[in-house]
């Protein structure tokens, strides 16, 4: 039996202050499942081409459509 033990480097999470106020997140489980998501209230309505592809992703035409989703 081998004794081999593997050193891994864990960084702790920091803060990043790069985010501005036009900023998405969207948080994924990893069953895939979309479990929360950000974004700017005065872009809600007309969101770039890229979040709507992404809100496509998981069945959402718009945020809208959050209401009846359960998000944890």
């Amino acid at each position: 039996m081998s004794n081999n033990l593997v050193s891994v480097e864990i960084e702790e999470y920091q803060e990043d202050d790069n985010y501005s106020s036009d900023d998405f997140g969207f948080v994924i489980g990893p069953d895939g499942s979309l479990k929360s998501v950000m974004y700017p209230e005065h872009l809600m309505e007309d969101p770039p081409q890229e979040i709507q592809a992404i809100l496509s992703v998981f069945g959402l035409n718009s945020f809208n459509d959050l209401g009846s989703k359960t998000l944890h």
